[in-house]
């Protein structure tokens, strides 16, 4: 297969560069999404940016496609670091269905104007396969004055602060008598003070003072505040080279990946290891979040920690992501660039990483996308939590545990019905629960099997399970983890979720009941086209679900393929590959 891509658009306007496209090629009705990454590269790093796609159509044969595609992307955000007057190089990266076109030849349309600004020179390449972005001469002189200017604006908006900061103590007891006053309705109230009692006292105080000294005095200020002390009052101070910190606010004991790299650690004497688990990231966390990342040689975050990406890194420590999903599915992080509720380009979470590590090598495009990293940080170690499904010990110690707990389960088959959340978040997640009906789906298999809900931890909603159906349909959402049910499981139906990553290993049967697969295209987008990606069958309604089941037609001959993409190897030894790249860190 051949695509053309003709550039109609391509100029800069003051540091922000406007590129439009016409991707043109076979058209195949089973790609749903076509997808075009950016890759800026400046010698020294490399960065994946999406392009977001505005319009994707066939033609009316059917037998070409044509899609468009544009962005404007911001110059002097693309890396995380300043790296002054680089010239960079931006080439694209087509993926349409299984095919993947990188450097493709781009033409320009008759009546393209290419235009650059003050600050940037744009042009395309020798062989027209990426385009030159040059800052112009004399772009070092501006950025010394402007350096020059910037170091002068913040001397005297510190000396400012420290004005405003002072006026404030001295209004206070003006602010208090006002507070009083409002507490007797004699005085306008603040602006959305709804409080009772003391705290509508308090709340008035913290509003004057707010706007005094213009900023907001929230629990998430005093957070970042004590933070930024924890790291100011330790950087002038040498790092401790033997000094190892985990880090999360998802957990509040060691468990889940970092379990299985601390077990490789532990016995070494040599290491100072530190541990800060709180998932309410109370004062005294936020600060220590400073004080080690002023103190540690190496440290660890398994998820987003906000605080981490807003505090300044050191030259000679590393920070390390350790990502509690296995593979690559759903677009996540910088990947859902220009879609509803994405991050914006000049968004700082998860850039200051040094390495991140992921399932595979397949992946490693994917993840440094989406937490815009130089492809290069991202290491394909393994997952160690997964390291449990190659001991044969632990999963006969898990099993029985579970059958202990749950004794109407032993000796029946297990249905585990595990889908991901909708909504945009924790707070609206829900799944709609008239869409699987599951007393319809036990009836008709007359109790052949238990069937388990387990819902995704952002579900607000839960379904109603009849008394009669105790024991026989178990809702497990709240109480048991996930990969622990699947090694009970006799199948497993699910729609997006990363589970299948876990039960591939484990060569369970699935089937992916995707009543609303278009609309999540749409709405969030995969990395791969869903119907070739998933290891199992689709289906979309229930009674095409119960006959699935019925025949037993999984497609379970997708697994094996499935299961070495998304793994590199599948040797139980994930943590110990984490632990050994964290011990060679400590010397550098």
């Amino acid at each position: 297969m051949d695509i053309s891509v003709k550039v109609f658009e391509l100029f800069v306007e003051n540091s922000s560069l406007k590129i439009g496209l016409r991707v043109r090629g076979d058209y195949d009705p089973k790609v749903r999404k076509p997808m075009v990454t950016v890759i800026f590269d400046n010698g020294k790093e490399n960065r994946r940016i999406p392009m977001p796609i505005q319009a994707y159509y066939p033609s009316e044969d059917l037998k070409t496609f044509d899609f468009f595609a544009g962005y404007s992307y911001l110059l002097d955000q693309v890396f995380f670091k300043n790296y002054g007057n680089e010239k960079m190089r931006m080439s694209i990266e087509v993926a349409y269905g299984e095919h993947l076109f990188v450097s493709p030849v781009m033409t320009e349309s008759s009546d393209l104007l290419i235009y650059g600004s003050e600050f940037y020179g744009v042009a395309f390449g020798k062989k027209h396969q990426d385009i030159v972005i040059k800052p112009l001469q004399g772009e070092t002189e501006t950025s010394i004055r402007n350096n020059i200017v910037n170091s002068i604006q913040s001397i005297v908006n510190l000396l400012w602060s420290i004005v405003l900061i002072v006026t404030a103590i001295v209004l206070i007891p003006v602010f208090v008598v006002e507070a009083l006053l409002n507490f007797i309705y004699c005085v306008k109230p603040a602006p959305r003070n709804n409080k009772t009692g003391l705290m509508r006292i308090l709340f008035h105080i913290k509003w004057r003072v707010s706007g005094i000294i213009r900023k907001n005095l929230s629990f998430a200020y005093l957070k970042l505040s004590l933070a930024s002390l924890g790291f100011d009052l330790f950087k002038a101070f040498k790092v401790k080279k033997n000094r190892i910190v985990f880090i999360s606010n998802r957990r509040e004991a060691i468990s889940g990946n970092y379990e299985y790299i601390y077990d490789k650690l532990i016995d070494n004497k040599k290491l100072d290891i530190r541990t800060v688990f709180d998932t309410t990231e109370g004062y005294l966390t936020c600060f220590k979040y400073g004080y080690y990342m002023a103190t540690a040689k190496v440290l660890l975050v398994d998820d987003y920690i906000e605080l981490i990406y807003k505090l300044p890194r050191r030259e000679d420590n590393y920070l390390i992501q350790v990502w509690h999903a296995c593979g690559a599915f759903k677009t996540f992080g910088f990947s859902r660039l220009g879609r509803p509720g994405g991050q914006k380009q000049k968004n700082n979470a998860h850039r200051n990483y040094d390495f991140c590590t992921v399932s595979s090598s397949e992946i490693c495009k994917y993840y440094a996308e989406g937490f815009g990293l130089s492809l290069e940080k991202v290491v394909p170690t393994g997952v160690p939590r997964t390291d449990v499904f190659f001991s044969k010990e632990y999963k006969e110690k898990a099993r029985s545990e579970i059958y202990s707990k749950y004794p109407e389960l032993k000796d029946k088959k297990v249905i585990l019905f595990a889908p991901t959340f909708r909504g945009n978040g924790k707070k609206s997640g829900f799944y709609p629960e008239n869409r699987f009906d599951f007393i319809k789906l036990y009836e008709h298999f007359k109790g052949e099997y238990v069937i388990i809900i387990k819902h995704h931890p952002f579900v607000n909603n839960r379904v109603e399970i009849p008394a009669e159906y105790e024991g026989k349909i178990i809702d497990m959402s709240e109480n048991e983890e996930l990969n622990e049910l699947l090694f009970i499981t006799d199948i497993l139906i699910t729609d997006y979720s990363s589970v299948v990553f876990e039960a591939s290993l484990l060569d369970i049967p699935m089937l992916f009941y995707s009543f609303d697969l278009q609309n999540y295209i749409a709405t969030r987008g995969f990395y791969y086209e869903y119907d070739s990606f998933v290891p199992g069958k689709i289906v979309y309604n229930m009674d095409s679900l119960i006959e699935a089941i019925d025949k037993k037609d999984f497609e379970s001959e997708k697994i094996d393929a499935f299961k070495h993409k998304f793994f590199d190897e599948l040797d139980g030894k994930a943590g110990q590959r984490v632990a050994d790249l964290v011990v060679s860190l400590l010397d550098k």
